[in-house]
């Protein structure tokens, strides 16, 4: 009778780790299916669209979506995932299968997974041209939200954010809200010693921000003049001043960051 409660854990732990090897055994069709069948009640899909997924090593394979913009049954728009890439070449992600599993487990979402210092910075998720697409005017200012969209499942669609769902970008932790023309928008998260746009070439852009400190505080040198930030306070950052923030401090600190305006 001692042996019950022992037992009874084990089997909780034994049940714990095959739902865990159930999540780590999905296929990408079967991940790619779940995200298209939710992407059909999604007001984003209204707009006709068609973009390739590949899954790159070992248990990958190539897929397209084909987002017809039309309402079938049920008001579901008709948003079908299908085998190998399309005869007109397209625009594709391009994953391997563990940032896909953790992906659709949501330990990562789409956009910080793409999120990148500079244009050639290696990620967990990019986007690849197949040869011959010749993206149209606007292409990407479209494709950002719409990556968003397909990516993120659910309504409301939502974002958690903490240090664990985040990657390094700009010298810190970042999870990566929401993208569109004339908006971005994240959360980082800025360690002991990080330091965000410690290198010149990445301390000014064409657009304003903000800067929304959450929780602890920083030091800050804004276009040459040395200031804290601290916890409960807006910065604005006008378009084309230097700006970056380190953290000399045992505790992180924590802020929302949005850009906007021209060029955003």
């Amino acid at each position: 009778m001692r042996l019950c409660p022992f037992l009874c854990l084990m089997n909780l732990v034994c049940l714990s780790l095959t739902a865990a090897a159930g999540e780590n055994a999905k296929s990408p069709e079967e991940i790619l299916q779940s995200y298209v069948a939710d992407f059909r009640h999604d007001p984003a899909a209204a707009e006709s669209f068609t973009f390739g997924v590949r899954v790159t090593g070992e248990g990958g394979g190539d897929w397209h979506v084909v987002v017809s913009g039309k309402k079938g049954g049920a008001e579901e728009v008709d948003v079908t995932l299908k085998p190998g890439f399309p005869a007109e070449p397209v625009a594709y992600y391009k994953l391997d299968l563990a940032t896909l599993r953790k992906i659709d487990r949501g330990e990562l979402n789409a956009l910080t997974a793409m999120a990148k210092t500079r244009p050639g910075d290696p990620v967990p998720m990019d986007l690849d041209l197949m040869p011959g697409f010749q993206p149209s005017p606007g292409f990407f200012a479209r494709l950002i939200p719409f990556s968003f969209h397909f990516w993120t499942r659910g309504f409301p669609e939502r974002v958690p954010f903490s240090g664990e769902l985040g990657r390094v970008a700009h010298g810190a932790n970042a999870v990566i809200f929401y993208y569109q023309k004339g908006l971005r928008s994240g959360w980082f998260q800025v360690k002991k010693g990080q330091h965000v746009n410690e290198d010149p070439e990445d301390q000014t852009n064409p657009f304003p921000s903000m800067f929304i400190m959450l929780r602890g505080k920083l030091q800050a040198k804004i276009g040459g003049k040395q200031v804290t930030f601290p916890e409960s306070e807006m910065m604005f950052i006008p378009a084309g001043v230097t700006h970056e923030f380190w953290n000399p401090h045992d505790n992180p600190a924590e802020f929302i960051i949005l850009m906007f305006g021209e060029g955003a």
